[in-house]
């Protein structure tokens, strides 16, 4: 398959396609028509691509995600790996919840504190 349709099935831009396969992610081979050369794809890169995107929604960044893509590939990660990197990802998440429910705590006392101006302000009127 080439760029373009890998990108039109895919959704991803054919810049996204390209720093994928720059990155390691997914691969390509060189297919010669005449004098250009083009990358092809093999249709198996559009399931990889939607595992990228499975991970990317659990919150793996693509420098986590590729090294997982390529123990999956190879079968390198015991079950007490996968359990320890999860284990380590899972901590993070937590980190971050924390650090917006801290956010959402500021947003709220000051919608509360410009709401009591805005209820006394009329009031006053």
């Amino acid at each position: 398959m080439l760029i373009n349709e890998i990108a039109r099935i895919s959704g991803l831009s054919k810049d996204g396609v390209r720093h994928y396969e720059a990155m390691g992610l997914i691969a390509s081979s060189p297919r010669h028509a005449g004098s250009k050369v083009y990358r092809d794809y093999d249709p198996a890169v559009l399931d990889t691509i939607e595992q990228v995107r499975q991970a990317q929604n659990l919150g793996f960044s693509l420098k986590e995600i590729e090294p997982l893509l390529k123990a999956y590939g190879s079968a390198t990660l015991t079950a007490e790996q996968t359990v320890d990197f999860l284990e380590q990802r899972l901590t993070v998440i937590r980190k971050k919840q924390e650090e917006l429910r801290q956010i959402e705590a500021f947003i709220c006392t000051k919608l509360d504190r410009y709401r009591s101006l805005k209820a006394s302000a009329i009031v006053e009127r």
